[in-house]
């Protein structure tokens, strides 16, 4: 029985001489894999297909049970992302993006979100909204889905949520003045906190009209990747690539 998605290919790799599997974000089913057939073939019908970052959609036969693969039957690519890919900058920030999808023990039921979620961050990204904006977004959004999201609300030792004075990646969140140690590096101060809150609640097409300064925004994804690695359990290879980068 054939099943028509639309997706976002997050990964491919090689099987065999002339075949790839592709690692797929889709809008109905969330993440599956798909076998497509000759894809490395010089003149095959499905190479374009079998490339990350792209959007298209995609007929496939049905998998057996649950985890085993698709079968690509046949598919159009919606968008190829192509301002994107040139630049490696915004491209690093899809792979990790990518990799914490791909990597992240989040429900399955969360994927048709991912999807919408991801597919946005694409297209605003290439109508030309700073993608190290969309990424800070894209990481406040996602800690929840992988249950580690901070305290945003109170503070994380006390639950007041009166005399703010940081947010702080070793004490769980933001934190009062009475409960705050002062001794790590990776903190928010107190004027950047009402930022960190509006980045965690904004829809993400009011980012078209934001413009931040490069240090409050490399101060968000300094907290943010400090933060992954304490809670997350993932090793982003991407967040090493980003800080050379940046």
């Amino acid at each position: 029985m054939a099943m028509d998605v639309e997706g976002i290919v997050l990964k491919s790799f090689n099987y065999g001489d002339n075949h790839k599997i592709i690692r797929v974000l889709t809008n109905r089913y969330g993440l599956i894999g798909i076998f497509v057939n000759n894809a490395n073939k010089p003149r095959s019908r499905h190479g374009a297909l079998a490339q990350p970052l792209i959007l298209a959609s995609f007929t496939l036969k049905e998998s057996s049970g649950e985890g085993d693969l698709h079968f690509l039957y046949s598919g159009e690519v919606e968008n190829s992302f192509y301002q994107l890919k040139l630049d490696y900058e915004k491209v690093t920030y899809f792979y990790q993006m990518a990799e914490i999808i791909l990597k992240g023990d989040m429900e399955p039921e969360a994927g048709p979100y991912l999807f919408a979620l991801l597919k946005k961050i694409l297209l605003l990204a290439e109508d030309g909204v700073s993608m190290a904006l969309l990424n800070v977004a894209f990481m406040l959004k996602v800690l929840p889905l992988l249950g580690i999201k901070p305290s945003l609300d109170s503070c994380a030792s006390c639950g007041s949520v009166e005399h703010i004075v940081a947010a702080s990646v070793s004490q769980g969140g933001i934190i009062c003045t009475n409960c705050y140690g002062g001794k790590e590096n990776i903190t928010i101060g107190p004027k950047r906190i009402p930022l960190l809150r509006a980045m965690d609640k904004v829809v993400l097409e009011k980012l078209r009209t934001v413009e931040l300064e490069d240090s409050d925004l490399e101060a968000l994804e300094l907290f943010l990747e400090g933060w992954f690695e304490s809670y997350s359990g993932l090793n982003l290879k991407t967040a090493k690539i980003l800080k050379v980068l940046r």
